[in-house]
This record gives structure tokens, C-alpha cells and sequence, in this order.
């Protein structure tokens, strides 16, 4: 047989064993994994997300959260899997900037992952602190933070973590000395918070607007574009440091590079109907993300432009690679 032929013929065999596959797909529990212990938004968010799905595709979804190391641990465990379906991975941006502030990152998410789908974004973060801190806006904060004789420290969820970047961009741009203290995940660092061993934090509207409602916390700036409107009196960090906006993050779902292009595609439509259904679709608007379950193709290329986006502002925050 011509080479072109056996080509093509090797090419038709594959991609017929790929839809038979994707037809009986799934047949069995799905594994969904989450790089953060349980109470981070990612880990909410699946958990609001995933029962839609399981009913959707009439098989039970396990929530398995693997946290540490920024997501390093989740990521290279969605690497070793089977690429059969059966095993996703549900994460936020944090997860993908390992590549960019490790010398050697364990992994490639575009060689190693398949992008099924962007499930939401977030366009900025609260900026917290604890009651106590004797700031009532930004600038003050800023200001309070240049004492070196008492320190000022901001939690994260690890080096490389959207919120370590986003404190060393305040730090850089606006001349404050905040301190980091990385913790293993965000429920840690709410914690660390109130009990005020930490006096600031970053986060998503959904996670911490109880806390402020209660009067645990205080939010004193937005980092989005505009002021969120679920609390339209929390002015945006621009307000304090002229041009200064930073989306907070994005979630997305992987699944290993060698899954079938039909499962993956399954997935992701299922993924975009569960994100229209109007209870899962308010809460993520109240939680101040925006929906959007786009075709893996397109995340594919919004990673793309994220990866330089992401490297420049690395390269503001003097943040660099270990």
C-alpha cells in the first residue's frame, strides 16, 4: 500500500476508534480533580458546577481535592492518567504559571494537558484585611506597609500564585512593602486572616463575602475594571494607583494530551449547557465570575495569549523564576 494511503488509512482507523469510543463515553465514575483543598473558589465552583454535569452526562462525579505545591501535585497526577476521559482536571490560572516561575516546571500544560474548556473568568479580586489593620482604604494600606518596625503580610496560595503576583505588583507599582507568606490553600489563608497572623488577602467575591458581611473581614479595593456591584461602595484599586487593574484569574478544565478529540468535545458541550443553567449561571455572576464554556480551540489560544501576558507581568513584579 502507498505510504499516503497507509497514512490515511491509519488516520480514518484511529479517528473511527476515537468516535466509538466517545459514543460509549462514560461508562463509569468520572474522577474531577481539584488542585486545592476544600472552601477555595475552584473547589466551590466545581462543586456548584459538578452535579449538572453528572446528571448531564447520567454518571457520578468524584471531587478529588489534591492540594499542595500550587497545583504542581494535581497537575502532574491528571499527567499520569489514563487519557480515557475518566480523569479531569477543574483549576484556576494558578495552576499554568508554575511554568512560568520554575526553571524546570514538572510540566508543559499545552504538551501535557488537552484544553477542554474555559470555564469562567474572573475579573479581579477583593483586596481584604483584617479589622484590626488601622487602614481604611488602599492607600493607607500602602502607606501603613513602608513601617518596617511592623510588617505588613499578604497571603497566597504558593509562589507563582495569581495572588503572590498580584501583591508584588502592588509592591512594584505602587511602592508598598508588603510580605508574603505562602499557605498550602485559600481556606488556610482565611484563617491566617482573621486571626490576623496575616493582615492582608486576595479574593474572589464568592469566597470571602460572607466573611465580610460578617464583619471578619474588610474590603477596602476591587482590582477589576470597574467597582464589582455587589458591593458598589468597595472602590477599585485604580482609584488609589492610576491604572491599575488585575483580572483576577480564570478557571479552567484539562484532560490528559491524549484524550480523544470526540470525548473531549463531549465534554466541553455539556459543560457550556451546565454554565446556562440559571442557578449555576447566577451563582457565578454573584461570586463576580463570568461564565463562559467556550470550544477547546478557543482556550487553546486564550492560554496562548495568557502565557505572554502573564510573562510581562512577572517581569513588572520582579518575580522570577526558582
Amino acid at each position: 500500500m502507498h505510504v499516503m494511503s497507509l497514512r490515511c488509512a491509519l488516520l480514518a482507523a484511529l479517528l473511527a476508534a476515537g468516535v466509538a469510543q466517545a459514543q460509549g463515553y462514560p461508562a463509569k465514575t468520572i474522577r474531577w480533580i481539584v488542585p486545592w483543598p476544600p472552601g477555595g473558589g475552584a473547589d466551590v465552583l466545581s462543586r456548584m458546577l459538578g452535579p449538572n454535569l453528572s446528571e448531564a452526562l447520567k454518571q457520578q462525579i468524584v471531587i478529588d481535592n489534591r492540594g499542595g505545591a500550587n497545583g504542581i501535585i494535581a497537575g502532574e497526577t491528571l499527567a499520569r492518567a489514563a487519557p480515557d476521559g475518566y480523569t479531569l482536571l477543574y483549576t484556576s490560572a494558578s495552576l499554568v504559571n508554575n511554568e512560568l516561575v520554575f526553571k524546570k516546571p514538572p510540566f508543559d500544560t499545552l504538551r501535557d494537558f488537552a484544553p477542554v474548556t474555559l470555564v469562567n473568568r474572573l475579573p479581579g479580586y477583593l483586596i481584604l484585611i483584617n479589622p484590626k489593620v488601622p487602614a481604611q482604604s488602599l492607600k493607607e494600606l500602602i502607606e501603613l506597609s513602608k513601617n518596617p518596625r511592623a510588617p505588613v503580610h499578604y497571603g497566597s496560595s504558593g509562589v507563582g500564585n495569581s495572588q503572590h503576583l498580584l501583591g508584588e505588583l502592588i509592591n512594584s507599582r505602587a511602592g508598598a512593602r508588603l510580605a508574603h507568606v505562602p499557605y498550602k490553600g485559600f481556606a488556610q489563608i482565611m484563617t491566617a486572616l482573621m486571626g490576623n497572623e496575616i493582615q492582608v488577602a486576595f479574593g474572589s467575591p464568592a469566597t470571602v463575602v460572607q466573611h465580610i458581611k460578617a464583619g471578619r473581614l474588610r474590603a477596602i479595593a476591587y482590582t477589576g475594571p470597574k467597582r464589582w456591584s455587589g458591593m458598589p461602595d468597595v472602590p477599585t484599586a485604580a482609584e488609589a494607583i492610576p491604572g491599575f487593574v488585575y483580572e483576577a484569574s480564570w478557571h479552567g478544565m484539562f484532560a490528559p494530551a491524549a484524550t480523544s478529540q470526540p470525548i473531549i468535545l463531549r465534554i466541553q458541550a455539556e459543560v457550556a449547557k451546565s454554565l446556562q443553567v440559571p442557578k449555576v449561571r447566577e451563582f457565578m455572576e454573584d461570586g463576580g465570575h463570568i461564565p463562559d464554556g467556550g470550544s477547546p480551540a478557543e482556550f487553546k489560544q486564550f492560554l496562548k495569549a495568557y502565557f505572554k501576558d502573564t510573562v510581562e507581568q512577572l517581569r513588572i513584579a520582579g518575580v522570577k523564576p526558582e
